[in-house]
């Protein structure tokens, strides 16, 4: 196929493209952090021959200057000025909410129209989709959440506006990929035609990370990664089921990971306020690659949210062999773990996560006879299914089908 300039727009976080850049282009802002996956699909775009150009808002840069650039082989890093506060006036100008993001969707625009690329690709369907979609050049938006859901666990005036950029994002655009079937099935009543699911990537490192299937171990040493506390991640019952279940498994440890997960932090507060924190261990956030190391050394992963629109943890913790305790019914959960019409996973346990007593059995039994059949089962349906190269050439041959849509020429 061709080799083709793709404007890659979304949140970027600087550190995660520091190395695709020239010796001596040291990164120009921090973009943004938490989206690792944007990084990974940006490198293997770069690998498989494609020029990349990089687009990402940027709230320590000043509103009055100009956007940072990058540059490395092949690669381009742009990053646009960005408020800092949704309400409260940005100096002279308005909270990026009270405008529905204006300031920062023109700043997106003008940086897509200067690179001129070939395809437009725009990940998360609020201000950089609206932004990309400025320009009238071929665009994909790969959508990776459910603005409904967002707003259903979150239900504030910020996370409504959310909403409604989402709605104008879906009646502008023409081309949409989702992450996951379940997430696909949620978009399907606000767009003109059925988005494709591709999945998110994991990267080539997590699964360098792993050693391979794994045995029953005489560990018990539980993963739990949440960013964020609130009624989505559904951390307390998990941290309430470990407490309750480390009572007959006094060699069990939960190591938790994640924003109001750290020292000091909000849910080492509520567990050490309710009597619960023995052997728990709050990292807090991590840098990924970090974060994957220390995931390499437990021994299962507890996922509780309530909702997932695809949860690349449950896909990196595959990869490095984890057997999985996650919700039955948590979005796109049961699907990411090759879960059966009766609620059956053969990589973990899925249980109702918002009851204390079945997670509590999933800790249980996923330390059965099984343990070894279900590590093996999930590094290979993650290498089968999210490896970073499959997931990259899926999104080459869509944007092929694209151009070739928008073309004059038969």
């Amino acid at each position: 196929m061709k080799a083709l300039h793709i404007a890659f727009v979304g949140h970027v976080a600087g550190d995660d493209i520091q190395s695709l850049l020239a010796p001596g282009q040291a990164v120009a802002s921090p973009g943004y952090a938490g989206a690792p996956l944007m990084g990974v699909l940006i490198g293997e775009l770069l690998r498989q021959g494609h020029r990349v150009t990089a687009i990402t808002s940027d709230s320590t840069l000043p509103l009055d200057g100009g956007p940072q650039y990058r540059h490395g082989a092949g690669f381009s890093y742009v990053a646009t000025p960005a408020r800092r506060r949704a309400w409260r006036p940005n100096g002279l100008r308005l909270g990026r909410a009270v405008d529905f993001f204006a300031f920062e969707i023109g700043q997106i625009a003008r940086a897509v129209d200067a690179c001129a690329p070939d395809i437009v690709h725009a990940h998360w369907s609020y201000e950089m989709a609206l932004g990309a979609m400025r320009q009238d050049r071929p665009i994909l938006v790969t959508c990776h959440d459910s603005p409904r859901q967002v707003l259903r666990y979150s239900r504030n005036l910020y996370r409504s506006v959310r909403y409604l950029m989402a709605r104008r994002v879906f009646a502008k655009g023409r081309e949409f990929s989702a992450v996951s079937r379940y997430l696909a099935d949620e978009l399907r009543p606000y767009l003109a035609e059925a988005p494709e699911v591709i999945p998110n990537p994991v990267a080539d490192y997590v699964f360098a990370a792993g050693a391979g299937p794994r045995q029953l171990p005489g560990t018990r040493r539980i993963g739990l990664i949440c960013n964020g506390w609130g009624r989505r991640k559904n951390a307390e019952p998990a941290l309430a089921a470990f407490a309750r279940w480390r009572r007959s498994e006094p060699r069990a440890e939960l190591h938790v990971y994640g924003d109001d997960f750290g020292p000091g932090e909000r849910a080492q507060r509520w567990s050490l306020g309710r009597c619960l924190a023995a052997g728990m261990h709050f990292h807090g956030r991590l840098p990924h690659r970090a974060l994957v190391e220390s995931l390499a050394t437990m021994d299962a992963l507890l996922h509780p949210a309530l909702e997932e629109t695809f949860g690349v943890v449950l896909a990196e913790a595959m990869a490095l062999g984890l057997p999985v305790v996650a919700g039955r019914s948590s979005g796109a959960v049961p699907d990411v773990m090759a879960g059966d019409a009766q609620g059956r996973s053969p990589l973990g346990l899925l249980v109702d996560v918002s009851r204390v007593d079945d997670i509590v059995g999933g800790l249980d039994g996923v330390f059965d006879t099984q343990y070894a059949a279900r590590s093996r089962a999930g590094i290979e349906r993650a290498r089968e299914h999210y490896s970073t190269a499959s997931v990259v050439r899926s999104y080459v041959d869509r944007y092929h089908r694209i151009l070739a849509k928008e073309s004059p020429c038969p």
